[in-house]
């Protein structure tokens, strides 16, 4: 064997030396890259949660929460179901490949819900609230009829949707092939979106209950007015216009010390008005209501609207025929 010599041997180690700097490079590219595209698509995964979060009503929430995520990454289908008495009842579908023939398969899926038991792998990610990467050969073994299964999806991630410690729905995502793999960045994205999307739905929910109290209270608070209303004019009736001794003679004192405008002002708030329907009602700027609403809690000694409202009711009965 030929010896080297210690140029050849030198001119070998600079070699080696070049080819290992390069791959340190690109080992630091792949790096970046890695970061940027997880940087980037948790961002975009951020972004549909708040565009979401928009939506005013929860059902226009969850019509609209697959095409937000498929829409901002890079899945190729996305599937939201919810937990309906044991059973995945599918909601929305995404396709990017298919966008005509989501409403068919979602028509057949729901057609015939799958039970979710043991053994299946959506089983154990609402049960255990685990998101995970399941690649639908090496699963099917112990996971036979899954949902990925029927929609013809090789490989998946899912993710659970809670509302405070329980499951109410799962979402699925996959990239049609061929394509690359799915890995740790996608399933991070999935967990991510959903999270946000419970946190989401949780928010409409209580802004749907929320308003379904407020207009019970406002049409309560209307009844009440109009209530107070007719027994302030049989009151009047039946004591020929004069005001008679009342049962509560400091509260009434207090009322009669507001101007007729005020009294009428009062009498609108109790009916459940605001300040501009008010105004309207009155022909009045919406400024001057509230000029007379601050003078009505002053001479009241109330602390609120509603307060007012209270003490006027109160008022208003112990003026009534004795």
């Amino acid at each position: 064997m030929a010896t080297l010599t210690t140029s050849q041997r030198r001119a070998e180690a600079r070699a080696a030396e070049r080819i290992l700097v390069e791959l340190l490079g690109l080992e630091r590219e792949l790096l970046e890259l890695s970061y940027v595209r997880r940087a980037d698509a948790l961002e975009r995964a951020r972004e549909a949660v708040r565009r979401v979060g928009d939506m005013a009503s929860p059902e226009g929430l969850l019509a609209r929460a697959a095409s937000e995520l498929g829409s901002n990454s890079d899945f190729d289908r996305v599937l939201l179901s919810e937990l309906d008495g044991g059973q995945l009842r599918p909601l929305a579908l995404w396709s990017r490949t298919d966008p005509a023939g989501t409403e068919a398969v979602l028509a057949q899926l729901r057609d015939a819900p799958i039970r979710l038991e043991y053994p299946l792998l959506e089983y154990e990610v609402a049960r255990d609230h685990s998101p995970q990467l399941v690649d639908v050969v090496q699963a099917a073994a112990r996971s036979p009829r899954s949902l990925a299964e029927r929609l013809g999806w090789s490989s998946y991630a899912v993710a659970p949707l809670s509302a405070g410690t329980e499951t109410i729905g799962l979402l699925h995502a996959d990239r049609g092939a061929p394509a690359r793999p799915l890995d740790a960045v996608d399933l991070e994205v999935v967990m991510s979106y959903a999270d946000g999307l419970s946190a989401a739905f949780e928010r409409a929910v209580l802004r749907h209950t929320l308003t379904l109290h407020r207009a019970e209270l406002a049409s309560a608070v209307q009844w009440m007015g109009s209530r107070v209303e007719r027994l302030s004019d049989l009151a009047g009736v039946a004591g020929g216009g004069s005001r008679g001794g009342p049962p509560f003679p400091a509260e009434a004192r207090v009322l009669h010390a507001l101007t007729p405008r005020e009294l009428e002002v009062l009498r609108l708030l109790a009916r459940g008005l605001t300040n501009l329907a008010i105004a309207n009602a009155l022909v009045v700027r919406e400024g001057t209501v509230k000029y007379h609403v601050k003078n009505i809690l002053r001479k009241l000694g109330a602390t609120s609207r509603a307060d007012a409202v209270s003490r006027f009711v109160r008022a208003t009965a112990a003026e009534g025929p004795r």
